[in-house]
């Protein structure tokens, strides 16, 4: 997809994403996060599959849709990634759960028949997580948003762990807002300016660029199991498989990192990011 507020080329070309995915199998990387909803990455990332027999665990999502149509959409997704079984899937709507909670149940049952390993929820507000808590499933997977600036999960990590919930924190980069400079944040993102100026100069006196700090923040975290990252070019990746290797340096830091918490969710929800604002940035 076109994906991301710093993001200035627009879709990644099919091939650079091969190369991409070939990169990511040298540098150790199994697990592939996806979604129907994500434009054409099933059928690309199925293509790649097909084309070089990789063995990557996938991980995709239900999309928007009623209890008697969720088999029917896995199957769909099956197809597009050239798959018998996927390693997760997730409830990618929080609204079609709450509306329908059979749909689970549509979940469990490809659990049972082994279509799929781990079956869980991609939440996006605290409210949703602690509705599914409340009731008595059996999650594998819950997936977050989790960074410097978004820390309004965090609280909720302990009792994941106690329930033995695998914790997958995303957006670490806020879709890109972390990379911009403060002088090019306009409108209501105006109210950054000043953290993302203290955040660079953080950046510097480590030695050490911005991405190394937003992915270890999440990495370093000791509840956190797995950390998702999105990128938009081949350089991406390497730039962050090269900053999971300053956790030593960023450790010492953590708590100053955990001081740009901002409560805004203007700013931290990217949903609310409407045209005016976007264009703003």
């Amino acid at each position: 997809m076109d994906y991301g507020i710093n993001n200035e080329r627009g879709k990644i070309p099919r091939e650079e994403i091969f190369q991409i995915l070939n990169e990511a199998i040298k540098f150790g990387i199994g697990i592939v996060d996806t979604a129907r909803c994500y434009g054409a990455a099933e059928k690309i990332l199925g293509d790649f599959i097909r084309k070089t027999d990789a063995d990557f665990k996938v991980i995709s999502k239900l999309p928007l849709c009623g209890y008697k149509e969720a088999g029917k959409q896995f199957a769909l997704s099956l197809d597009r990634l050239n798959l018998s079984s996927l390693y997760g899937y997730l409830i990618h709507n929080f609204e079609s759960y709450k509306k329908e909670p059979r749909i689970w149940g549509a979940l469990e049952k490809l659990r049972d028949r082994k279509k799929v390993k781990k079956i869980g929820f991609s939440v996006y507000l605290p409210s949703e997580l602690e509705f599914i808590l409340k009731g008595d499933l059996k999650i594998d997977i819950i997936q977050t948003p989790f960074s410097i600036f978004d820390q309004r999960f965090k609280a909720y990590f302990p009792e994941l762990k106690k329930r033995e919930i695998e914790i997958y924190a995303r957006s670490v980069f806020l879709q890109g807002l972390v990379f911009k400079k403060s002088c090019e944040l306009n409108g209501h993102f105006k109210i950054m300016k000043n953290k993302i100026d203290r955040l660079n100069k953080v950046a510097r006196e480590l030695g050490l660029p911005i991405a190394a700090l937003c992915v270890n923040f999440a990495l370093l975290n000791e509840l956190v199991d797995k950390v998702i990252v999105g990128i938009d070019r081949l350089e991406n990746l390497v730039e962050i498989m090269r900053a999971v290797d300053t956790g030593t340096k960023i450790r010492g830091a953590l708590d100053r990192l955990s001081e740009f918490r901002e409560e805004d969710e203007r700013i931290i929800l990217p949903c609310n990011w409407d045209l005016e604002q976007s264009a703003a940035l």
